[in-house]
């Protein structure tokens, strides 16, 4: 890149492309919800450009073994 004060920002050189606005990448938040029958609901979410909340990838049921291990019994995905 080239810092032309003509322009006032830098200036990509023949053959490079210019930079992008946002180099945060975006963050998937999973939630795990225990339901009424005890099982648990597992969500990944994501924020979208408005920043807002948006359910990303499958949805998954999870119940509680006797060793206490989480084991996913249903999944499904989400449908826009």
């Amino acid at each position: 890149m080239v810092d032309v004060g003509f322009f006032g920002k830098p200036v990509p050189l023949a053959g490079q492309r210019r930079s992008t606005g946002s180099t945060v990448a975006r963050l998937v938040v999973p939630e795990l919800v225990r339901l009424k029958d005890g099982r648990y609901l597992l969500t990944n979410w994501m924020r979208n450009r408005c920043e807002n909340l948006v359910p990303v990838g499958a949805q998954t049921i999870f119940v509680v073994d006797d060793y206490g291990v989480m084991v996913p019994v249903d999944s499904w995905e989400a449908r826009c």
